[in-house]
């Protein structure tokens, strides 16, 4: 995480929607929940929130595909590992990805341990553009609401959130891993 919990809520009391949308396009998930827990303290307007949660993922999600479209392997060799982004990570999502395109850019999105490598992926293999950010805009458009209500329904404990979303992300790599082995395993049994 670029930002520590106490420094995010600390900034969007301080700085409310002028921050927001720069630490969402960083770290969407945990800032989208905070900012629901404002939002229930009545520190922050809900639909401002929510439209700039949107608004800060699909940007991000736009310059992780820029990585990839421009970038390509030099990018993944010298700033990949610092994102998480291995080129052996890159190679088993490149394999989802011939396979199930459509279907690939939504488990990067719901599955964030994996997402990185998966949204960088998209455009090293020069998924069309506008496809790419209409999936990406129509998950973030549920998740961001996800979040900001589990925010707002949940946040005086959003220290303890960041726990299990730490373990969502491990258990989401396992599950991604999981089934990029089982599609490899099937493919190279058809052969």
């Amino acid at each position: 995480m670029v930002f520590s919990l106490a420094e995010i809520v600390l900034l969007l009391n301080t700085y409310k929607y002028l921050i927001l949308f720069p630490i969402v396009v960083v770290e969407g998930p945990i800032t989208a929940i905070i900012a629901g827990f404002l939002v229930s303290l009545g520190i922050l307007n809900p639909f401002l929130v929510y439209i700039i949660v949107v608004a800060g993922d699909v940007v991000g999600d736009s310059i992780l595909y820029i990585f990839g479209r421009w970038g390509g392997e030099s990018f993944i060799r010298r700033i990949g590992p610092y994102l998480g982004v291995t080129p052996e990570r890159i190679d088993k999502v490149k394999e989802y990805f011939n396979s199930y395109g459509r279907r690939a850019v939504t488990m990067s999105k719901l599955f964030h341990g994996v997402g990185i490598a998966g949204l960088v992926t998209a455009g090293s293999l020069k998924v069309p553009y506008r496809k790419y950010i209409f999936i990406c805009f129509s998950v973030t458009l549920a998740q961001a609401f996800v979040f900001l209500m589990v925010g707002v329904l949940f946040g005086g404990a959003y220290m303890q959130m960041s726990k299990y979303l730490d373990y969502f992300a491990t258990a989401t790599i396992a599950i991604g891993a999981g089934i990029i082995l089982i599609l490899a395993v099937r493919r190279y049994v058809k052969r």
